[in-house]
């Protein structure tokens, strides 16, 4: 089980929305009480948008020392785990199967679940800017950045500038 992985760019799809509003009810069962929110969250939800046809879903916790049962309800959903990644305060779970998902778990009301929604929200919000990010993708993958993290690497910088007007707007 390694995190990196092939990945492509393909234009939005409607069917994403409905994917992520059918999936969002595995994670409820998997956490019980313990899931504050749970939202559709990164360039999927963006009417308009490229993006890898992963549907990411953002759940927010209390806590992150989750309990077992929820690790292994998640596992019996599909879902593998990779813990936290790179001390972000994140612990990442995805499932490969028919649709893919990646799951964000993180302390809800941090600063990561609330940047994440600044830039889905601004991006909704300034198609403009959404196109102009859909277009570095495309580009990133055309230069060859065609695994998830030279890929995620590659627009860093780019996405860091989108949160900062988002935070100016």
């Amino acid at each position: 089980m390694k995190i990196d992985e092939i990945i492509s760019v393909v234009p939005y799809d409607k069917q994403w929305t409905i994917l992520f509003q059918n999936e969002r009810v595995n994670p409820f069962k998997a956490f019980k009480e313990g899931a504050i929110d749970i939202q559709h969250f990164s360039s999927t939800p963006i009417q308009g948008m490229f993006a890898k046809s992963i549907i990411d879903i953002l759940i927010g916790v209390k806590t992150l020392d989750l309990k077992n049962s929820v690790a292994n309800n998640l596992i019996q959903l599909g879902y593998e785990g990779f813990g936290e990644m790179d001390g972000t305060g994140r612990l990442y779970f995805r499932k490969r199967q028919e649709h893919a998902y990646d799951l964000a778990v993180v302390i809800w009301n941090s600063e990561q679940p609330i940047n994440n929604l600044l830039i889905r929200n601004y991006l909704r919000n300034n198609p403009r800017i959404a196109k102009q990010y859909s277009e570095r993708k495309l580009s990133a993958i055309t230069k060859g950045y065609t695994t998830l993290l030279f890929y995620s690497d590659e627009k860093a910088d780019y996405v860091s500038n989108i949160l900062e007007q988002a935070k100016k707007s």
